[in-house]
Formats: structure tokens, sequence, C-alpha cells
């Protein structure tokens, strides 16, 4: 089991971009801290804090398909590369400011803006890389160790960015995290431009072919456009994903609040501070890093539907429980046991089931597709969030809880959905080696 688990990592590129992505992940998450809690100490308000998240998250949503488009037509590899710098020059920009004490609240608009702009391009990038990066037969295992990587950094990121906080201050926290994105574009960089695969080697032959026409093509936003329809019907005609689709926006319309105002509003009426904060985001990362390991020795169950529908209604419970609960440590248990269930479930089995299904010279708008309903409904999940934190916490996080209760309850009476399975159809793009029990 050990042997198969690592087989991913025997594989030189895979290995360095895991690598730099894990560490950036880390400073992500430090971040995310330090820039939340250098907006609450500026401005003072919860306001002000959604707004920012809102100009950070609309960008992404508006420009999500384009990312995925021009991911297609260049490469995850170049995508990737550019935008780990954007975001290193931004975060090191903010940071110098915030050392001279020259902070204004404009420049926190625009830091928001600009990653929100580089991250719509980043995340179809990084939803497709990884078949550059492994033969077919690892995908699974390979997706696997990305899930754990993201959940290490999910775990150590936010208390090591409240420690870092509150020992060496704001600016130099951030100024930390901008080396990880330059860190993290050194080790992209030095990944293949190619599948390593037979079928990444016929479509370059056939693209070869079609050069003259794909490079007038290049000169027209008509292309981009009629490549980003040519996507979303794709992803339109598989009942699965809309499946998906419909899952993925009940936890945007959940989450994304609730996470970004609702945590930070919540870890604000614990004694503990930042720190509150740190250990609330944690919990929620050793949750996850546990449900991914999980699901690397042991696989996931076949009758996947099922148990993602449990899981959705779960969810809801949860989010309504965590507005009531009276420390932050119980508040913590919740959210690491609720991690969980949700890695386990759909962290590892989601990017393995759409890389499984679509060809390749597809995938990078098919992942901005599934990356769309997070991009586009984060804003309104922030903005009411915003508002209902304002009014009550409370009230705030059950509410909060409609969409995926809601979702959960249509899908458990839905027959297709409740026979989802992880198993790989027969007529389908498929691994040797699906990660199923």
């Amino acid at each position: 089991m050990l042997d198969k688990v690592r087989q991913p990592l025997k594989h030189r590129p895979f290995r360095r971009v895991w690598l730099g992505e894990t560490v950036s992940l880390v400073g992500d998450y430090s971040f995310e801290v330090a820039f939340i809690w250098l907006i609450l100490n500026e401005t003072g308000s919860m306001t002000t804090l959604a707004t920012i998240l809102l100009v950070q998250a609309v960008p992404r949503g508006v420009l999500m398909l384009v990312g995925g488009a021009v991911t297609d037509r260049l490469s995850p590899r170049a995508v990737m590369f550019c935008s780990h710098a954007v975001r290193g020059l931004a975060v090191t920009t903010l940071g110098l400011i915030a050392l001279a004490d020259h902070v204004n609240t404009w420049h926190l608009y625009a830091l928001g803006a600009l990653t929100g702009v580089a991250e719509a391009f980043f995340w179809p990038a990084a939803g497709s890389i990884i078949p550059s990066l492994l033969p077919p037969e690892h995908l699974a295992r390979g997706n696997a160790l990305v899930g754990f990587g993201e959940q290490g950094a999910r775990l150590l990121g936010p208390v090591l960015g409240g420690a870092l906080v509150a020992a060496v201050g704001t600016s130099t926290t951030i100024l930390l995290n901008a080396l990880t994105f330059f860190f993290a574009a050194l080790t992209v960089f030095g990944a293949p431009r190619r599948q390593p695969s037979d079928q990444a080697a016929d479509q370059a032959s056939d693209q070869a072919g079609e050069a003259g026409e794909a490079d007038e093509r290049a000169k027209s936003f008509t292309a981009i456009r009629r490549e980003i329809v040519e996507g979303l019907r794709y992803a339109g005609r598989s009942r699965e994903i809309r499946t998906v689709l419909l899952l993925i926006g009940a936890a945007a319309l959940s989450y994304s609040g609730l996470f970004s105002v609702g945590l930070p509003a919540l870890a604000k009426t614990f004694p503990q501070g930042s720190l509150a904060l740190g250990v609330l985001l944690s919990a929620w990362g050793l949750g996850q890093l546990i449900g991914t390991i999980g699901a690397v020795f042991t696989g996931l169950p076949r009758r996947w539907g099922l148990l993602i529908i449990g899981m959705t209604l779960c969810e809801g419970t949860a989010f309504v429980l965590l507005g009531f609960l009276p420390t932050v440590w119980s508040a913590a248990a919740v959210l690491t046991l609720l991690g969980i269930g949700v890695a386990y479930s759909s962290d590892v089995a989601l990017p393995t089931f759409i890389q499984t299904r679509t060809p390749t010279d597809v995938l990078g708008r098919v992942s901005s597709v599934m990356e769309l309903p997070r991009a586009t409904l984060e804003p309104l999940s922030i903005a009411a969030m915003g508002l209902l934190v304002g009014w009550d916490i409370q009230w705030g996080f059950a509410l909060a809880a409609l969409p995926m209760l809601g979702v959960g309850l249509h899908l458990a009476l839905d027959r297709e959905a409740r026979a989802l399975s992880t198993t790989v159809p027969e007529d389908r793009p498929a691994t040797k080696d699906p990660l199923v029990l």
C-alpha cells in the first residue's frame, strides 16, 4: 500500500511541483490570517473586510472561464508561473508598505483586486496540470497527495500565521508569504510542457497539423469566446458533472462567507484574539488532513453519491451548531470532525472524477467550469455573511447552512445522484488505477 502511495513521488516533475505548491499553500493560509488581521486593525470594520474580499472575489468569478481557455491555449505550466509571479510581487509590495506603516485602505482593495485576477487564471491551470506530470495510472494517487499537501497547509498555515503575527508583526508575516510565491514559481517552471502519455503525443501531432489555423485564431477574441462555449457545452452534457456543480454551488454559498467573514467574527468573540482565528482555521485543516490520509490509504467507496449526500446534510447541521458553541475549543472540535468528512468524501474524489472523464484538450476549460460556482457565488456569500454577522452571529451561521441542507435534501430524493459512483465508466477516459475500494 505504501509503495502505491509513493509511486507519484517517483516522478520528478510531479515531486517538484507538488513541493512548490504545498509550500505556497502554507504561505497562503498564513497570509490569510495576517491579511484579515491587517484589515481589521487598519479599519476596525467587518463591513470593510467583507467588501475587500468581494473586490477579490468578483474578478476571480468574472475571469474564471477566460482563465480556463487561456490555460488550454497556452499551458498550465505557463499560466501558473505567471500567476505566482504576479501575486508574489503584489504581496511583496503590500508587505513593504505595511513595514513602513503607510497602509491606506485603497492599498488593501488594490491587493484584493490584483490577486483576484491572478487567481482566476491560476485555479483552472492548477486543476489541469496533474495529467502533464503523471501517467494516467497514477492520477488518483497523485491527486490524493495534492490533497494531503493542501490539508497539511490548512493545518499548519493558519496557526503559523497567527503565531507570526503575534511574534514578529503583520508586515513580516506578509513578506514571508511573498517568498513562497516565488519559490512555487521556480518549481512550476521546471514542469514539462506536455502530458507524458501516448494520448498527449497524439494530441501534439494533431495540433501541429493545425498550427497555422491556431495561430490565426489566437489573434481573435471570437476564438477565445468559442472555446469557452465549447467547455461549457461539454460540461453541460454530463448529468454527473451537473450534479457535482450543484454540490459545489451549495458549498460556495455556505462556505465562502462563513470562512471569510463568519469565522473571523466568531473569533473576535473569544479571548484568544488572532490566535483564535488561527486555531479555528487550523482545526479545519487538521480534519481535512486526517480525511485525506484516510482516502489515500483506504480509497473511496463506490457508492460515492450516498456518502457525499450524507456529508452535505452533516455540513449544514454543523454550521448551525458552530454559532452557538461557547468556546474556541468546542468550535475547533466541530470543524475538525467536519473537515475529516469533507476531505474523505470529496477532496480526493472530485479532481480525479473530472480528470478521468475529460479529454486533455478541454481539461482546463472544464476545470474552470468546476471553479465557476465558487467564483461567482463567493461574492454573494461574502456580502450576505457580512450583513448577517453584523446583525447576529448565531443567525448568520444558521442561515449559512440553508444552501447545504436544501441541496442535500434535494439530492437525497434524486435516484441518479444517490447512484453516483467513483468507478470510471468503460466508455469514458479513465485511469488504470481508480481510487476506489
